[in-house]
C-alpha cells in the first residue's frame, strides 16, 4: 500500500484541498442548519406569545360582555319596578364592565422592526394588527363609554332609565366577534392549536409563580381590587340612605 506517499504532489493537493473542503461545507452547512433551527424557535415563541396574548384578551373581552348583559337585565327589571330602585341599585356595581389586560406585547408586536422578518408571515402581521386595533376600539367604545355614562353617581331612578346600557352591549358585541375572527384566523395562518397555547399558558404561569414575590403582588393587587369595589358599594349604599334620612326619595 504506497498510501499517499505513492501519490504525486499534485494529487495530495487536491485531496488536501478536497479535505478542507468538506471540512469547510460540513462546519457552515452545520451551524446554517443551527441557525435555522434557532430561527424556527424564536419565530414559534413569538407567534405563541402574541397568540396567547389574543386569547387572553377575549376572554376578559367575554366577561365584559357577560357583565353587561347582565346590567342590562337588571336595568330593565329596576326600571320596570321604581320601589326596588333604592334597595337594589347598588348591585349595578357588581356588573360593571373593566378592563386590565396590559399593551405590552402589542407593544413589542408593533415596535419592533424585526417583526417581519422574524415571523415571515406578513397576512398574519397583518391580521394581528388589525386584531389590536378592534381590542383598542374595543376598550374605548363600548367600555369606557359604558363607564362614562353608567359610573353617575349619586344615580338617580331617572338617570339609570334614561341610560341606553344595550347600545354599548351591542357595539362591544360587533368589536368582540371582530376580534374573534381575526383570532381564528391568526391560528390557521400559523397553525397554531388551542393545545398549544394550553402548554405556553401552563409554562408561563409555572415562570411567573416561580419569580419572588409574584404570587404576594398577585394577592395584594386582587385585596386592593375588591376593596376598592367595596368601598365604591358602601359610598353608594351610605348616599342612598343619606336622600332617604333627608326625605329626598
Amino acid at each position: 500500500m504506497k498510501g499517499l506517499k505513492g501519490l504525486s504532489a499534485g494529487k495530495r493537493f487536491l485531496m488536501s484541498l478536497l479535505a478542507t473542503t468538506v471540512s469547510i461545507v460540513l462546519t457552515f452547512g452545520t451551524t446554517a442548519i443551527v441557525d435555522r433551527k434557532k430561527q424556527r424557535a424564536e419565530k414559534r415563541e413569538m407567534v405563541l406569545m402574541v397568540m396567547y396574548d389574543m386569547r387572553e384578551s377575549l376572554k376578559e373581552c367575554e366577561q365584559c360582555q357577560n357583565n353587561m348583559r347582565a346590567y342590562c337585565d337588571l336595568q330593565v327589571d329596576l326600571v320596570a319596578h321604581p320601589e326596588q330602585f333604592a334597595a337594589r341599585s347598588v348591585d349595578l356595581l357588581d356588573f360593571l364592565p373593566s378592563l386590565t389586560y396590559t399593551t405590552t406585547t402589542e407593544n413589542i408586536f408593533k415596535s419592533n422592526i424585526e417583526t417581519i422578518s422574524t415571523i415571515g408571515n406578513i397576512l398574519f402581521v397583518e391580521t394581528v394588527s388589525a386584531f389590536y386595533n378592534e381590542r383598542d376600539n374595543y376598550s374605548k367604545n363600548a367600555v369606557t363609554g359604558f363607564q362614562d355614562e353608567g359610573l353617575v353617581f349619586p344615580m338617580l331612578y331617572e338617570d339609570l332609565a334614561a341610560f341606553n346600557a344595550p347600545r354599548f352591549l351591542n357595539l362591544g358585541e360587533l368589536h368582540y366577534l371582530a376580534m374573534k375572527r381575526y383570532f381564528e384566523e391568526s391560528k390557521a395562518l400559523m397553525k397554531v392549536s388551542e393545545e398549544d397555547l394550553d402548554v405556553f399558558s401552563k409554562e408561563r404561569k409555572r415562570v411567573e409563580e416561580s419569580l419572588p414575590g409574584e404570587s404576594m403582588m398577585k394577592e395584594r393587587t386582587e385585596k386592593v381590587i375588591q376593596e376598592s369595589l367595596q368601598r365604591n358599594a358602601a359610598l353608594q349604599k351610605a348616599r342612598e340612605e343619606g336622600r332617604k334620612a333627608l326625605g329626598q326619595d
